[in-house]
């Protein structure tokens, strides 16, 4: 049990952020697939230049959620790291995650895959360059 408490405090920040990234990421798809069905439903799947502009715009819409679930959380329970520098930085951030991913969709969805899967495929990149200007540039103390 004191080797638990050991890694645990050695590794707590590193463990809470996984937990608020897969948070972060199940908001994101989730808020993602009802887009791409709302879309669907109200007939505004628009295709330019053999991408989904409609799986780009839900890819936003649940980036932005994924990324106000992660500002609050990470803030609040990872890296108790909330002044006014962090917020403007926490949104320069997510502003190139957000271009980053829905080019990286178009570009997924114009090689032939289809959209309901092209999130899925580009999240686990991503994740990694979030993680890496969170912890190095936004949350940094």
């Amino acid at each position: 049990m004191k080797k638990f408490k050991e890694l645990w405090q050695k590794y707590k920040q590193f463990i809470l952020f996984c937990i608020v990234g897969a948070s972060n990421t199940i908001v994101a798809l989730v808020v993602n697939w009802i887009m791409l069905k709302i879309f669907g439903l109200a007939g505004l799947n628009v295709v330019i230049a053999g991408a989904s502009l409609s799986a780009a715009i839900s890819s936003v819409i649940g980036d932005i959620a994924g990324a106000i679930n992660s500002y609050i959380l990470n803030s609040k329970f990872v890296f108790d790291e909330r002044n006014k520098h962090t917020g403007v930085k926490f949104i320069i951030a997510f502003l190139i995650y957000v271009a980053l991913s829905a080019l990286f969709v178009m570009l997924l969805n114009a090689l032939g895959i289809p959209e309901e899967y092209c999130k899925l495929i580009a999240t686990p990149v991503l994740i990694v360059e979030n993680y890496l200007i969170n912890k190095f540039w936004v949350f940094k103390k």
